[in-house]
């Protein structure tokens, strides 16, 4: 491939991996490629050499020699840096590209569902968060972790389910196919040995008993019925709120997200537009908006 000719990554920077999309001035992909963690909040240096990794294999990938990256123009969103600790860290990091632009992965994720143009997203995975670009100005609502927020989300729903087992274990509620199911996925009924093994879960941990509440909510399960409805009209409130900011487009992105559709109400649906594109393509977009002239 040519040398000395503009190219632009975009990198999406998660708690699991770092994805990374490599196109031409033209727009044209040229290239893709996944590493390790990228939460700067969890671990800085990780999240730098992951970035650096997944850019070195798009560049290869393409044919270019790794000592391009002082002509690529980056754009990266990362989770963690909405806090500006964090945010300060990447900011000081001594990056090799040409240019690089920070940013969140709430809004990057919102570029790509809307094919690089502003919008809205609600997001339902193994966390929840809502973010909203309209005319420059950036929204935000949740995203404060688990379990101080994430409600509506896998972590959340796994939690409850936990939660609701130990209470009918404790004769506070009525036993069901859900209380079965997680009793059966944890290999015990005895409340000890729940807490025991539950105690110290992370949330992707919690997340792996959210579809044992959807298969029970199938099934007309009350306590998964219920379960599932307060995360829905949780979601269902966060879309009505992000509405007020009357962003373009809206969409529900996330692992969880279309199995929590038929939940919400109909005039809520009607709000919502399928994602177009992923955070990647987002960001890569972002970073032919910012330096495009350069």
């Amino acid at each position: 491939m040519a040398a000395n000719i503009p190219l632009f990554i975009g990198l999406d920077g998660g708690g699991t991996k770092c994805k990374a999309r490599l196109e031409n001035a033209q727009g044209e992909l040229l290239a893709e490629a996944i590493s390790g963690p990228a939460n700067p909040a969890q671990n800085p240096q990780q999240a730098f050499e992951s970035m650096l990794d997944a850019s070195h294999m798009a560049l290869s990938r393409a044919g270019f020699a790794v000592s391009q990256l002082d002509h690529c123009y980056v754009a990266v969103g990362l989770a963690g840096v909405n806090i500006p600790q964090y945010m300060a860290v990447v900011e000081a990091w001594q990056h090799p590209f040409k240019a690089l632009k920070i940013t969140t992965d709430l809004h990057i994720a919102c570029l790509g569902a809307h094919g690089g143009e502003e919008g809205g997203i609600v997001i339902s995975g193994t966390g929840s968060s809502a973010f909203a670009c309209v005319d420059g100005e950036h929204t935000y609502i949740g995203g404060h972790g688990f379990p101080l927020g994430d409600k509506g989300s896998g972590a959340w729903l796994g939690w409850q389910a936990i939660s609701s087992t130990l209470d009918a274990l404790d004769g506070l509620l009525e036993t069901g196919p859900l209380t079965q199911l997680v009793c059966n996925q944890l290999g015990t009924s005895s409340r000890v040995d729940i807490v025991a093994k539950t105690l110290h879960y992370a949330p992707k941990e919690f997340a792996t008993f959210a579809p044992l509440v959807l298969k029970a909510a199938e099934s007309d399960d009350p306590l998964a019925v219920s379960i599932i409805q307060t995360g829905a009209d949780y979601v269902e409130a966060v879309i009505h709120r992000l509405s007020a900011a009357k962003p373009r487009r809206l969409s529900l992105i996330g692992g969880v997200a279309t199995r929590l559709l038929p939940w919400l109400s109909e005039g809520c649906q009607r709000k919502l537009e399928s994602p177009l594109c992923s955070p990647e393509y987002g960001a890569v977009s972002l970073a032919k908006q910012v330096f495009s002239q350069e």
